[in-house]
């Protein structure tokens, strides 16, 4: 959606050739040509910028800007004036207007402008909707009274308080772990401050070293206006860098200069940039075998490492599945439109004796799935997938009989739970490799090499 701007202006001839310019450059543009007109159409709809002219045939333009000020939107203001004294410009900015231009004024130059003012724009929106998320401090899911679930909860609390301590959450995939680091954030001082999430899997590398670390207009071939990165978005509070296991060798070093030093650049930026941010890393992958294989740095290791947090398996925490079942089941049934009456006798048992290799965020899938089916009625044994409602009957046959009849073939199993992972997640493949716990080639190669074995 184009960026509304508001050109107030008495001079016919700028606000028509500043209008059409900008209109030309993709934005959705208004005209006013006295601060009363301006302040009516301020109540009638939003706008990311102003450009405000101080000398109006109504009023001043100060008086204006103190009246957007108090607006719930609070768009940024960019005065144009022809009267170019400092005491004008100073008295400007200090009633909270984000920068000033001079008339005449070149277009590109304004350009310019206006793309910095909308990126900031940009930015205090996003801060202040992750502010407004970290405000509840609900992390949903965290939820269990096991020994190994409380050890870990202790753990979190303690590591939370501890300033800007870097901490690094490993565990199986789908056991939380951004789920906790939100609870670092939330239980720590820094709680007030943004909250901002980066997944180090989920870019190649240029675009993941831009997206970190902002760059400067004309960094690369498409970078036509600076952009703050995430470090940057996130001075004051918590980065969090998830799957940092699969950050590359050569972000690696640039990452560990911040860390010591909470200084960096722009890509093709010469300002050193100093912010005050904490680190919250988390990977399913074995970083000590990546160190030890020259994949991961040690030194890159050791200092993200400060505060360690294992997650327990859902397999680790047997007492937690119940619960968090009850708790998923609650969760759905308004969303999809049914009543939760709960579970019968027969499933409780099955859902406690299955492994849960995608651990909780696989018992979610499993219960919403199930909830589906249900339609409302209580959840039983055949609204479960296979996996989980005929393991046990698998367990009664292979122990009760010396017959080779109820054993399949691995390859069949390990095809069918594939399979089961896909539908979970809706044929998303990068979704599905993430539960499996395996990379995404991995998962195609491992449904064609299976699909052969099949049809062989």
């Amino acid at each position: 959606m184009p960026e509304p701007i508001l050109i107030v202006e008495d001079d016919n001839t700028i606000r028509v050739t500043v209008g059409n310019f900008l209109a030309r450059q993709g934005f959705d543009v208004e005209v006013a040509e006295d601060g009363a007109q301006a302040l009516a159409m301020l109540k009638e709809r939003s706008f990311s910028l102003i450009l405000l002219d101080l000398r109006l045939p109504d009023m001043n333009g100060l008086d204006i800007l103190a009246s957007i000020r108090e607006s719930d939107d609070r768009p940024l203001v960019v005065i144009m004036t022809a009267y170019p004294e400092v005491r004008t410009a100073v008295a400007a900015l200090k009633a909270g207007a984000y920068d000033y231009i001079n008339k005449p004024f070149d277009l590109e130059d304004l350009r310019e402008l206006i793309g910095r003012a909308l990126e900031t724009h940009r930015l205090r929106r996003e801060v202040e909707w992750r502010r407004a998320q970290a405000d509840t401090c609900e992390i949903e899911g965290l939820i269990g009274e096991s020994p190994a679930f409380r050890q870990m909860l202790d753990t979190t609390d303690r590591i939370a308080s501890a300033g800007k301590v870097p901490v690094l959450i490993r565990g199986e995939s789908g056991t939380g772990k951004e789920r906790v680091a939100q609870a670092i954030h939330c239980r720590s001082p820094r709680a007030d401050g943004p909250w901002v999430t980066l997944n180090c899997s989920a870019l190649p590398e240029g675009l993941l070293e831009s997206e970190m670390f902002g760059h400067e207009r004309g960094a690369f071939t498409d970078a036509k206006q600076m952009k703050r990165g995430l470090l940057e978005l996130a001075d004051g509070g918590t980065l969090f860098l998830d799957e940092i296991g699969d950050l590359s060798l050569a972000l690696q070093p640039k990452l560990l200069r911040v860390l010591e030093t909470q200084t960096f650049r722009r890509l093709g930026g010469q300002k050193e940039i100093r912010v005050d941010v904490r680190f919250v890393s988390a990977t399913h992958r074995d970083l000590p075998a990546m160190v030890h294989s020259g994949q991961f740095r040690e030194d890159l290791y050791y200092r993200l490492n400060v505060g360690a947090i294992d997650l327990p398996a859902l397999r680790e925490r047997q007492e937690d599945i119940l619960p968090l079942a009850r708790h998923f089941l609650a969760q759905a049934a308004p969303v999809i439109g049914i009543e939760s009456p709960g579970f019968d006798a027969g499933v409780e048992p099955l859902l406690k004796a299955y492994r849960w290799p995608g651990n909780v965020r696989e018992l979610r899938n499993v219960v919403e799935r199930a909830a589906i089916l249900s339609r409302g009625e209580l959840i039983s044994t055949q609204h479960l997938p296979k996996e989980i409602a005929g393991e046990s009957t698998v367990h009664t046959d292979v122990g009760s009989t010396k017959s080779s009849a109820a054993i399949r073939p691995l390859a069949d199993i390990e095809l069918d739970y594939i399979r089961h992972v896909l539908m979970l997640c809706d044929g998303n493949k990068t979704q599905a490799a993430d539960l499996l716990g395996i990379t995404r080639l991995t998962l195609r190669n491992k449904l064609r090499d299976l699909d052969n074995q099949a049809d062989a």
